[in-house]
């Protein structure tokens, strides 16, 4: 006997639902794009996550359900969750360096990793589905693994230090007269323990982030004489490499209240990328502007610029692009990640546009006081 329309649809829904709970992750569909995102419909993964039933949120908005916080336990309000960006049709790039959290029923919370994706129809989005999990144990061990990294950090300082003052000590030949060999030798013994002490330093500023440790000290600081001292320790390098520096600030900045050590890791990470990843005879362009409470640092380059495959993973820990790493194979992947999570401490946002083989330019904005008086 053949099946009755009425039949087929019923059953095609029973499968269809038998799908969607079968899925490993929770599951959130969103509609009422006007109306600022409906609840439609969940899954049992949803349900154990969070715990809401399906009959208790379906129709409601996915805020009054599913609150938002950062790391810091503040809440994130709906124009600022990913989801809403996605149904007002923006282009999102997935941030790993600034991890959030979902506040169950019961108030509890929990870190997430989630995708969302945009439901289109006739070119229009009319909705969003949401798929996310736990991801408390991965938390845990990473947070295992940074202090284990801040503790190690911490111990090896001090030997290289060492090895650095007495390597400096022999190489001024005040202990004695080296030959050209013994020279060449010990100047690389030298360049060497240098990397891994600026490594160990990269370390700790990575484990002071992610464990919330990291000091800010707000003082007077002069933003221009600060990039200007930087670019001055990459001279040699810029002269070696035939490069053009081209810098625009705007007149009369101030001296502004800000931590020195958070604008030089920004400074030095950008230029020093823009400088390395920049062929011969080609140009860097620095530019430093306030308007407003705001300052811009914008960094520009000719270089090899990022491949669009590459860019959404950039802010990434231990990251790094293909053609950069065919360029400069010691390099850690760790810079940009820590001038993203310095930017996110500075309140401020960090963007880039960039081409493959012509150029990137990155952009920092963030808020500024001025020195009273």
């Amino acid at each position: 006997m053949k099946k009755s329309s009425y039949t087929q649809l019923i059953e095609k829904k029973v499968r269809d639902n038998a799908i969607l709970q079968s899925i490993g992750e929770g599951l959130l569909v969103i509609v009422d794009v006007d109306k600022g995102g409906k609840i439609a419909y969940v899954n049992t993964v949803f349900e154990n996550l969070t715990g809401w039933k399906q009959r208790e949120v379906l129709n409601k908005a996915v805020t009054d359900v599913l609150p938002r916080e950062d790391k810091d336990g503040n809440l994130v309000p709906f124009k600022e969750r990913v989801i809403t960006k996605v149904l007002a049709g923006e282009q999102v790039v997935a941030d790993l360096t600034s991890p959030f959290y979902y506040v169950r029923r019961d108030k509890s919370k929990f870190p997430v990793a989630s995708v969302i994706t945009p439901i289109i129809i006739d070119k229009k989005i009319v909705g969003a589905v949401e798929t996310f999990r736990d991801i408390s144990k991965e938390h845990e061990s990473d947070k295992a693994k940074t202090e284990f990294a801040s503790l190690v950090s911490h111990q090896l300082r001090t030997p290289f230090a060492t090895i650095n003052w007495y390597v400096e000590l022999l190489l001024t030949q005040e202990v004695g007269t080296l030959n050209d060999k013994q020279l060449k030798y010990l100047t690389e013994v030298y360049k060497a323990s240098k990397r891994m002490v600026a490594l160990v330093n990269v370390l700790l500023s990575v484990s002071r982030i992610e464990t919330g440790k990291s000091d800010i000290e707000e003082i007077p600081t002069d933003v221009i004489l600060l990039a200007d001292t930087i670019l001055k320790e990459e001279e040699l390098e810029i002269k070696n490499k035939a490069l053009t520096i081209e810098k625009t600030f705007d007149k009369d900045i101030p001296t502004i209240i800000a931590d020195p050590k958070q604008l030089t890791i920004i400074f030095q990470n950008l230029l020093n990328n823009a400088i390395k990843y920049t062929p011969k005879k080609g140009k860097i362009h620095l530019a430093i502007r306030l308007k407003g409470g705001t300052m811009n640092i914008t960094v520009s380059d000719t270089g090899i610029g990022i491949p669009k495959s590459c860019q959404p993973q950039i802010f990434s820990r231990f990251y790094r692009a293909e053609n950069a790493v065919e360029q400069e194979p010691e390099g850690i992947g760790l810079g940009l990640y820590i001038v993203k999570a310095v930017i996110t401490l500075m309140k401020g946002t960090i963007s880039f546009e960039s081409k493959k083989d012509k150029g990137t330019t990155f952009t920092v904005s963030f808020p500024v006081r001025k020195v009273p008086g």
